[in-house]
């Protein structure tokens, strides 16, 4: 009986401590990576294109698949809608806010990036409209793969997008040209 107890005890006190690691040290561990991860989608340079892929598509009539793709992708943060013309073979994102409220840099390289991921995931997508309040502008696929002088969904490769569009973006010249040869406002 006394042995019988004793076990007892001890396995109640492993049980209160591997309780106590799990709530005190594996779960805030767990939620402070996850965290970092949420801000890493949030920039451009450090996005995880890994997370998008599953959502490409030959065609843009799945809507979902596009909305999909932007609530993944930087600027996500931001209240948005989405406007879809299968017609046109256009979608229009809507942000609820200024450009000069979130950072005009930061929505430059983000629009840069997201309209890049679109137009690769989204085969026949062939005209991104960003609408944010008081400034609108306009990305078309040919305008990006002109800049890339290549087919867009080639670039999924992960080196190659690393390289060819993640690591551009950290260069002031390389944002300002892209934007003057391909970002339209409207």
């Amino acid at each position: 009986m006394k042995t019988r107890n004793n076990v007892i005890i001890g396995l109640a006190i492993m049980g209160i401590v591997l309780f106590g690691l799990v709530q005190f040290i594996v779960i805030p561990r767990n939620n402070q990576k996850n965290n970092q991860y949420m801000l890493q989608q949030q920039n451009p340079i450090t996005h995880d294109i890994n997370s998008v892929t599953k959502y490409r598509n030959k065609y843009m009539g799945n809507s979902s698949d596009i909305v999909n793709i932007f609530h993944k992708l930087p600027l996500s943060n931001i209240k948005m809608s989405f406007e879809l013309f299968p017609n046109k073979l256009t979608a229009e994102v809507k942000y609820n806010d200024t450009v000069a409220n979130i950072n005009e840099n930061k929505v430059n390289k983000a629009l840069i990036y997201n309209s890049t991921v679109a137009f690769a995931l989204i085969e026949n997508l062939q005209v991104i409209n960003y609408n944010f309040t008081g400034s609108a502008y306009k990305v078309s696929r040919l305008d990006v793969e002109k800049w890339y002088g290549r087919d867009l969904p080639g670039l999924l490769k992960k080196e190659e997008w690393k390289s060819k569009v993640q690591d551009k973006l950290e260069e002031n010249k390389y944002v300002n040209d892209f934007i003057k040869a391909v970002l339209m406002k409207r």
